[in-house]
């Protein structure tokens, strides 16, 4: 039974200061309607938001806060990856001396031309002939395919050895549909409440500093490379299941609590993304 919703997405933006060149003012997202879970709990439509980001883009908190509202409004079925990369993110003198970026997220930045901040992909699909967007395009992009009904469904199941810091990951993907293009399937280990300072226009901060920022879903590690493992070799049939296992190390510094597994499903062509689904490292 749909259950529906209805929200009013307004602006919180009002920009203090002049824009740094590269780093995109947001303009304001609109009201939607949402009639969410395709009628079956279990098998969902999922979105990914990637959204490139970086500690030193004054107009990033915005666009992470549109995520944010986003993210609450649709629930489980929106997922937000967030790759600190591209100019913004380069580490400089103190407070901002500290690097989130990764040899995986600079790779997606580089290979889809990421050039302007805040900016993102829904599913790696484009919209109006346009890929990358800005914050203010993504709630209508996510609108427009979230109660598709789904291709697939990916189960993932984990088990973490917490002294030796070792992730033993398994997944089990499910045909929900007749499928005949090659598919590859990527995770990634992100981590949220990471505490540390982040720039921004907003004028309740004349220093144009916020010291206590808390980034989400930063994008720590792949667990099979940047772009994954392939998955079918063959056309796929509703009841094909194709199981992938991993193990992966976590890093000392970051905090297990706050990692959660990012697993999605793309064309191998047009990258699009098909479905994607997260659980915490930690259940």
């Amino acid at each position: 039974m749909y259950i529906i919703k209805k929200i009013l997405l307004v602006a919180i933006i009002n920009f203090f200061f002049f824009l740094f060149a590269g780093c995109d003012k947001i303009d304001p997202p609109y009201m939607t309607d949402y009639e969410g879970g395709n009628g079956n709990d279990e098998d969902v439509r999922k979105v990914l938001l990637e959204e490139f980001t970086g500690h030193r883009c004054p107009n990033c908190p915005e666009g992470s806060q549109i995520a944010k509202d986003l993210s609450n409004f649709y629930g489980d079925q929106m997922i937000v990856m967030s790759i600190h990369s591209g100019f913004f993110s380069e580490p400089t003198t103190s407070p901002f001396d500290y690097d989130f970026r990764t040899e995986e997220g600079e790779a997606i930045h580089d290979f889809f031309g990421v050039s302007s901040y805040p900016v993102g992909m829904i599913n790696r699909k484009s919209f109006d002939a346009d890929r990358l967007m800005s914050p203010s395009a993504w709630g209508e992009a996510i609108s427009q395919i979230i109660d598709i009904e789904p291709d697939l469904r990916i189960d993932i199941s984990l088990n973490l050895n917490s002294k030796a810091k070792q992730l033993e990951v398994n997944f089990n993907v499910h045909a929900l549909k007749n499928l005949e293009k090659q598919y590859y399937i990527s995770a990634f280990i992100t981590e949220n409440m990471i505490i540390k300072p982040q720039r921004t226009n907003n004028p309740d901060y004349p220093d144009g500093v916020i010291e206590n920022y808390e980034h989400n879903n930063v994008l720590r590690k792949s667990v099979n490379r940047t772009w994954g493992e392939q998955l079918n070799e063959e056309p796929m049939f509703p009841g094909d299941v194709f199981s992938k296992s991993y193990s992966v190390y976590l890093d000392d510094e970051w905090e297990t609590e706050n990692c959660n597994l990012v697993v999605f499903v793309y064309d191998e062509n047009s990258h699009e993304i098909i479905q994607v689904e997260e659980k915490p490292i930690l259940n």
